[in-house]
């Protein structure tokens, strides 16, 4: 068949005729078929029909183009290179032929002879010269296509990226700091590698925007000064991204000192102007591996010129200009030294550097604290055997395209042997540097304090606890405070005498309390490092602090407490008792720090206490939930800073098991659950907010907990209205935060729980039903509501149903012929709701009659034991205070047309809104 068809395929190749369409279909369909039968020929006749059908490519394309780029690709790959050694030389000039630009030519084809090409040259590996001939002829070929970004741009790109990779010896860069430019010349590869380059430059100089694509990281220097030509000129954001990048991967490849060679940063003192600073924000994302030395040699004079410049410039002007470059300078410090790999030469010298912009009062000393950061983590990881692929993953994240064998040089000189020797270089250093930083922190103000105990907490961690203890010692003592434990047995004794020396001793506390709060900054730096000794040491002061009420010391020393019980987990446990006594005794009443800093205490313990699981340590988990549920029914800051803590221990407890039947969260909720049977209403309605709160942070674990939904539904029949009012507000946030499939499961028990409310306005009840009942529409529907929905409610919902489209609002429907408020019951009306909002009311209700007909309302007098229909006459006195009926009042909070109280989306308006700062308030009723 083949021989019967291919001298007709050649003719009509080869004149370029006007063929026949059936002639060019019966070319095509041969074509197609042989690749079929390829993997079943013989290599001889494989051989033979390779060496005539690659003869039938043409520099143009014709119909028959893309049959013979598949046959030809398909006989390769069945083909060894020494059967067809001559014919792969040959078809490699009909390859780049073809290749050349052409806007008739399909993308596709492009693509797959550049394929193909790349396939012929892994084919004749033996023949290392070839590649060097042919790729830089495939680079000029093609430009065309990346230049005006078509869509197969970005898989021509591919293709020679991964051509580079497969023939250019990667150790011309890795060896490029040892070589001068005639060193290049001797490589045998350097001709072919300066030509792709030259390609790529030209391909820059012809772009009419930036360039989408990162190039190769040898023999840049033409690159990059076109890039920078580039960068320079351009505006828009997105063009000037795509060049930071492609300047920002020369940077990770050459290395800083390379490119600041090439394109300098400098300052000219007669004009005061600063040049080519748009490199420094690339500088600072994209140094990775760098000597911190090259900062001590090339940055530190140009800052300090730039720095004192800015001092002398009499334009305010030129001032601000000055002052801008000359920061951006001091902050490329972080990026020198993040991951270094030459600390042990040249640490000295730049430990003396970090003091000095510790000990100024300035912006530089945030700089100094980045970097001394960046030194310990980064010196940490290098030396770490299983580090490396994850500085990769950082280094690929900067770029916007994805990087394929993506490297720094650096890494790959810096051994894990070196990069250990540098940690014991820091390590070294770092009791004198912890000593001397310790002392500008005590010296510094409330701002810098701030910044230095990242500092600290990365010095403590390199120099042992030993060496921390003697330093906390010898401050004790320098501050007087050694004699702290001792001073509670002579309190009594004090209490009893008069000193006309009260003042100056007031002074004198004084003073001691602003050191005394100073140690406790520091041991809360300090926690983190801390073997159990140096614990025994810290704890013991904070605990002698909290002892002898050191008021204006309480909220640092808790806070300190804190951190010891975050990090230090057993120790936390093993001193459980003499910790919840000490934690006991504190009241927080009126210092909102002190009450943060308890809280805090008490949530890392009760997420100790639920994951140890341990029967002797139940009873105390239960000691601190209960103050978390008193606070949430406390004054706003505590139910805030409550609502937090609560948050923060279900998140740790959260893990990928949560689902199990003994997960750390499900033991949470069933403890918050215990409280749900509480004879004093106020817990019951603070355990409702706290599963409330709980279920809205994972409102489809709560399906999980064994009784949760039924245990809350159930006390709908309370009889105190707070319990009611946090029962509704629970189903509320159940319903909006549940996913229509799963409501379909509780609606009914939901509908039983909440429609005998549904005709009771008082205490808003009828207006929080009305809105549940919204909900559940939109996201289950009216019909599969109404199935479920008893017959003496239809009405009432078909009236929610007829609201939620606009007809009028059911809320108000029942209160129509209410009488409108005189303004002083408005008054008195406001005063006692608000006292059953913060939980003060005391008055009891139950859930309505039963026999009432649909839609009629109750009316509750206080103090009658009954509710009494509107029907029922009864004597009226004239009310006084707080007492009297106040049903008559229409509720501004009920739902009205026109007053926004309808849900948006699935969260009703109110609930938990987002304020600026893109944080929940949490201090709303959840009822």
């Amino acid at each position: 068949m083949f021989d019967k068809h291919i001298a007709s395929v050649k003719n009509h190749v080869n004149l370029n005729s006007d063929a026949s369409e059936g002639k060019e279909m019966e070319a095509a369909n041969m074509l197609s078929a042989m690749v079929v039968v390829v993997p079943y020929l013989s290599k001889k006749a494989m051989k033979t029909v390779f060496s005539e059908v690659y003869q039938l490519l043409t520099p143009c394309f014709s119909p028959l183009t893309r049959h013979v780029l598949k046959l030809m690709e398909t006989l390769l790959d069945h083909l060894k290179a020494e059967n067809v050694e001559s014919d792969l030389v040959n078809l490699i000039p009909l390859l780049l032929a073809y290749l050349h630009y052409d806007e008739k030519k399909p993308d596709d084809t492009i693509v797959a002879a550049l394929k193909l090409m790349k396939n012929c040259l892994v084919k004749l590996v033996g023949r290392p010269n070839l590649w060097m001939e042919v790729l830089p002829s495939a680079f000029e070929a093609v430009s065309g296509y990346l230049i005006l970004d078509r869509k197969c741009s970005e898989d021509i790109a591919g293709l020679l990226q991964d051509c580079i990779d497969s023939h250019i010896d990667r150790n011309i860069i890795l060896t490029g700091s040892q070589l001068c430019d005639r060193d290049y010349e001797s490589l045998s590869d350097a001709a072919a590698v300066k030509s792709i380059c030259s390609s790529i430059n030209n391909m820059l100089c012809a772009c009419a925007s930036p360039p989408n694509r990162e190039s190769s990281y040898a023999f840049m220097k033409n690159i990059i000064l076109t890039l920078s030509q580039i960068a320079a000129k351009t505006d828009k954001e997105s063009e000037r991204k795509n060049v930071e990048e492609c300047i920002g991967a020369a940077v990770i490849a050459l290395g800083p000192d390379k490119i600041l060679s090439l394109i300098p940063i400098g300052f000219d003192e007669d004009r005061l102007t600063c040049s080519n600073t748009w490199l420094l924000p690339i500088l600072d994302k994209y140094i990775y591996g760098a000597s911190p030395q090259q900062f001590l040699e090339r940055i530190v004079p140009l800052a300090e010129s730039v720095q004192q410049a800015s001092n002398m410039a009499k334009s305010a002007r030129k001032c601000e200009d000055l002052k801008s470059c000359s920061n951006q300078l001091w902050n490329l410090l972080p990026a020198f030294c993040r991951y270094p790999v030459d600390i042990c030469q040249n640490f000295g010298s730049l430990s003396k550097l970090l003091l000095e912009m510790l000990k100024c009062d300035k912006y530089l000393y945030k700089s100094a604290v980045k970097a001394l950061q960046q030194l310990v983590d980064g010196t940490r990881r290098l030396s770490s055997s299983e580090q490396n692929r994850e500085i990769y993953v950082e280094l690929s994240t900067l770029f916007s395209s994805k990087i394929i064998n993506l490297s720094c040089p650096s890494f790959e000189r810096c051994s894990k042997k070196d990069a250990r020797k540098n940690m014991k270089v820091l390590a070294s250093h770092s009791v004198d540097l912890l000593s001397t930083v310790t002392d500008y922190f005590l010296d510094s103000s409330p701002e810098k304090r701030s910044h230095l105990k990242d500092a600290l907490r990365c010095l403590a961690q390199l120099s042992g606890s030993t060496n921390i203890c003697n330093l906390f010692l010898s401050l004790v003592k320098r501050f007087g405070l050694e004699d702290t434990q001792s001073e509670q047995e002579n309190i009594e004794c004090q209490t009893n005498e008069v000193d006309k020396k009260d003042e100056e001793g007031t002074d004198v506390d004084e003073e001691k309390n602003k050191k005394r709060s100073l140690v406790m900054e520091l041991i809360s730096t300090f926690a983190e490092a801390a073997d159990e000794d140096l614990l025994d040491l810290l704890f013991g002061f904070v605990k002698s602090s909290l002892l002898n009420n050191k008021q204006p010391c309480e909220g640092k020393a808790l806070f300190a407490l804190s951190i010891i019980l975050k990090e230090h987990n057993e120790y936390s446990l093993a001193r459980l008792d003499e910790i919840m006594m000490l934690l006991h005794g504190i009241k927080a009443d009126l210092d909102n720090e002190v009450l943060e800093g308890q809280l805090l205490c008490y949530q890392y313990l009760l997420v100790h206490m639920i994951k140890a699981n341990e029967e002797n340590t139940s009873k105390k988990a239960f000691l601190i939930l209960n103050e978390l549920i008193v606070a949430l029914k406390s004054k706003k800051e505590s139910r805030r800073l409550a609502y937090d803590v609560l948050l923060a221990i279900s998140n740790s407890l959260r893990s990928s098991e949560s689902n199990s039947e003994d997960s750390d969260l499900q033991r949470l909720f069933t403890m918050v659950m215990g409280y749900l049977s509480s004879p004093a209403p106020h817990i019951v309605s603070g355990a409702i907010a706290a599963l409330s709160l709980l279920i809205y942070n994972d409102a489809n674990f709560c399906l999980e907990v064994p009784n949760l939904i039924p245990s809350v539904l159930v006390l709908l029949k309370h009889k105190a209205i707070e319990v009611i009012k946090a029962s509704l507000g629970f189903v509320k946030v159940l319903v909006t935060s549940l996913h229509s499939e799963k409501l379909l499961e509780l609606q009914a028990d939901i509908m039983s729980g909440i429609l005998p409310w549904s005709s009771v306005t008082k205490h808003h009840f009828k207006g929080k039903v009305v809105l549940i009942m919204e909900i559940l529409i939109r996201k289950c529907g009216f019909d599969a509501i109404d199935l479920v929905t008893p017959e003496k409610y239809k009405a009432f919902v078909r009236s929610v149903e007829e609201g939620r489209k606009g007809n009028h609002n059911p809320a108000d429907g029942a209160e129509s012929e209410a009488q409108q408020p005189t303004q002083h019951a408005a008054k008195r009306r406001k005063r006692s709701d608000s006292d059953v909002g913060t939980g003060q009311e005391g008055t009891h209700t139950r859930a309505p009659s039963r026999s009432l007909p649909a839609g009629k309302k109750e009316f509750f007098v206080k103090g009658a034991r009954n509710a009494r229909s509107p029907g029922v006459k009864s004597q009226r006195s004239k009310p006084s205070g707080r007492n009297g009926d106040r049903t008559n009042f229409k509720s501004k909070s009920e739902p009205r047309p026109g007053n926004g109280q309808n849900t948006k989306g699935d969260k009703p308006q109110g609930f938990n809104k987002r304020n600026r700062t893109g944080k929940f308030d949490k201090t709303q009723s959840w009822g």
